[in-house]
């Protein structure tokens, strides 16, 4: 393969860390970096930690004599319209910053800020599994649940330049209350804390098992140690896996009825459990759901570029501009 005359600098801002890399216009991270989002600092602060690896990745780049088209960025909230600014963002210090200002005259580069699952969605539709599904649908399960689609090929932008938040649609309005405030939704039953909160309570009140000695030595679960636990045969393991999947699946089945998709794609922090996971997902889908809509669900599987997916995905607004958010200019960084 030839080398690419042109790249993008692809930088991921989520809740604990941000990734960043040069990526090809064939989806190939040539250099990477990662930096720490302890949640404590001040958005400057921030700001400042995020930008010394992100020139140095584009120093390198300059170097090698590759030209830098800009740097698309994804950020774990909405942006206001302007494209300016992130609001409602995981990470509460950089709510409201002048994020695209700054990280413009830093770098000085056009910068464009989208949603981080309107980047998930794009990674995966333009390198990953999803490549060439025009009706695609893709969830993401970590702290948080996304969902971001493509539907006949176009992103799909409901509300604040996104689908909204379809991972607070309720599923038991007698659940507990999630972080937002929703009572009962996917988020407040099938995240990574609810997961662990699960299999802690399990691992108090089970005989002895392996959750119970992981949380001795541990002091505390995570949805890492439920999925280890689950593959030694643990059944309390397996138990919450099995509950978690047919919570997604009631969600799922509502989202599908909604947009039609014909492949879903599970990705985020806690579809490393895949089969655990995925399977009762797609059956308990599949047993509530209209049959109309599910059936024309193909398949529901794992994403395939795990950590690289917003980096790509936030690359990919430069090199296919119709989807990058609507009014989006390339200025001069200088303007």
């Amino acid at each position: 393969m030839s080398k690419p005359s042109s790249v993008v600098l692809g930088l991921d801002i989520g809740g604990t860390t941000a990734k960043m890399g040069i990526v090809s216009p064939e989806g190939e991270i040539l250099r990477r970096a990662e930096e720490p989002m302890p949640h404590h600092l001040a958005a400057q602060t921030l700001v400042e930690n995020v930008k010394q690896p992100a020139t140095e990745l584009l120093h390198w780049a300059r170097q090698e004599g590759y030209d830098v088209l800009g740097c698309g960025v994804s950020v774990c909230g909405f942006i206001t319209p302007d494209g300016e600014r992130p609001e409602y963002v995981n990470v509460h210090a950089l709510d409201g910053f002048p994020l695209r200002q700054e990280l413009q005259g830093a770098m000085d580069l056009p910068v464009i800020l989208d949603n981080d699952m309107n980047c998930a969605v794009l990674g995966e539709y333009h390198y990953g599994a999803g490549k060439g599904v025009s009706r695609l649908l893709v969830v993401t399960v970590g702290t948080g649940i996304g969902v971001g689609v493509i539907l006949n090929d176009q992103l799909l932008r409901l509300s604040s330049g996104t689908t909204g938040n379809p991972g607070h649609v309720i599923v038991d309005p007698h659940g507990p209350v999630c972080v937002a405030g929703c009572r009962g939704c996917v988020e407040s039953l099938a995240s990574a804390g609810p997961i662990s909160r699960r299999a802690e309570a399990l691992a108090r009140s089970q005989r002895p098992t392996q959750l119970r000695r992981l949380l001795e030595d541990k002091g505390h679960l995570t949805p890492e140690d439920v999925f280890v636990a689950a593959e030694a045969g643990d059944l309390p393991a397996q138990e919450i896996w099995r509950e978690v999947g047919e919570w997604l699946g009631r969600g799922l089945a509502t989202w599908v009825q909604i947009f039609a998709p014909s492949v879903v794609l599970v990705g985020g922090g806690v579809a490393h459990a895949q089969d655990w996971l995925i399977r009762p997902m797609e059956r308990e889908m599949r047993r509530v759901g209209e049959p109309y809509f599910t059936r024309q669900v193909r398949e529901v599987k794992s994403a395939s570029l795990k950590k690289e997916l917003g980096v790509l995905g936030a690359a990919s607004l430069f090199f296919v501009p119709r989807h990058a958010p609507p009014g989006t200019t390339i200025s001069s960084p200088h303007e």
